[in-house]
């Protein structure tokens, strides 16, 4: 097992997460971090290290302070309920202080993928966990370390090593599983939202193109969609993938793009799919926000997602948000832990995050399954 920089790579290794590790991280432009690639067996991780304090505002795909303090107030503040969202920004902005204080992005994450929704592979059951949180110890004596985008239902294994080992768990969010292993039996196809997506996709007069045959000069139009939908209809902290960010990916295999174009040559949709024989995620979703509600955009894209998931005999991890869409498509609600060891670090860091993850387990997830989040 060893921890690899990119200026230590050899010219003639190649994998996806050597790519990745190589060439992505500087194409985010909301993102400041520092890469390496954990390899062991046959596997090989992106790893990302933050020492703390890189950026104000660094995206929440490696700071968990951005995570838990400026995600969650900019969430409270569209949540719609008053009387709810003030004394829990007030939490939110307390806790964040000490959060900061106790340098709580002091953090090493493994299988960081940077995105939104990073997925495991499949076979590994996390036998090596034990060897690699030594590891991590040895190099990172005075990080957090840990593992994002867990839940019960993929990865209950490495749930339990993990907290086996020490680790803590710190719920993040909920997000939405379509479960396609059946193929065309799947739950989700007999809804009825489903069968009105379905049938809108068939009819369709937008193109389906593939990422394989989209033009440089369409990258510039892909990332403007999605900064439309994830930037400014969502929230800015998202990551902010670049033009060569998306072509990088298409180019390197790990992300797989797919445009709507209309019949007037003009792309209104981006999708691009992460993931591996068992997972399927879509960390890039965006359409044009201007055209009229009826145009179905997000109704046509949540198809592909669907129909991918079918014909594929995988799960659908659909992410978060559009909560209410995505239940009435069938979704099951899954809730996001990350797994984080502080065992070597002093008394007064460790409390920070003990205290943080009794706050979300006993706050924190009630209220996303109360109000259906």
């Amino acid at each position: 097992m060893r921890l690899i920089t990119p200026e230590q790579l050899d010219a003639e290794q190649d994998s996806l997460a050597v790519r990745f590790v190589r060439h992505a991280a500087d194409k985010i432009n909301n993102v400041t971090t520092r890469m390496a690639l954990l390899e062991f067996g046959a596997y090989q991780f992106p790893v990302s290290i933050n020492d703390g304090g890189e950026c104000v505002d660094n995206s929440y795909v490696v700071s968990p302070l951005t995570a838990f303090t400026g995600y969650a107030d900019y969430e409270l503040a569209h949540l719609g309920r008053p009387w709810l969202a003030w004394p829990l920004q007030q939490l939110v902005a307390g806790v964040g202080r000490h959060l900061e204080r106790q340098r709580i992005d002091r953090i090493v994450q493994v299988n960081n993928w940077l995105l939104s929704t990073n997925v495991y592979p499949p076979q590994w059951q996390g036998d090596e966990l034990a060897a690699m949180t030594q590891l991590l110890r040895e190099r990172f004596p005075d990080h957090v370390f840990g593992f994002r985008s867990l839940n019960r239902f993929s990865n209950p294994q490495l749930l339990e090593r993990l907290s086996a080992l020490g680790y803590v768990s710190v719920p993040s969010r909920q997000v939405y599983l379509f479960d396609g292993c059946a193929g065309q039996q799947a739950a989700f196809l007999r809804h009825h939202n489903t069968h009105l997506d379905a049938t809108l996709l068939r009819k369709t007069h937008y193109e389906i193109v593939p990422g394989h045959a989209l033009a440089d000069a369409d990258y510039p139009r892909l990332q403007h969609l999605y900064n439309l939908l994830y930037l400014e209809k969502y929230c800015p902290l998202n990551p902010q993938f670049s033009a060569d960010w998306l072509r990088c990916g298409q180019r390197d295999g790990w992300l797989e793009l797919t445009a709507l174009r209309n019949p007037e040559g003009r792309i209104d949709g981006v999708l691009g799919w992460f993931g591996n024989d068992a997972i399927l995620t879509a960390p890039v979703v965006g359409y044009d926000t201007a055209l009229p509600q009826k145009t179905g955009l997000y109704r046509l894209i949540t198809q592909l997602c669907l129909q991918a998931a079918v014909e594929r005999g995988c799960l659908l991890n659909f992410s978060s948000g559009a909560a209410h869409f995505k239940r009435l498509r069938g979704g099951q609600p899954e809730i996001e832990y990350s797994m984080v060891y502080i065992a070597h670090l002093p008394p007064a860091r460790q409390r920070i995050w003990q205290l943080l993850s009794k706050l979300l387990h006993g706050i924190g997830i009630p209220l996303m399954q109360r109000l259906k989040l």
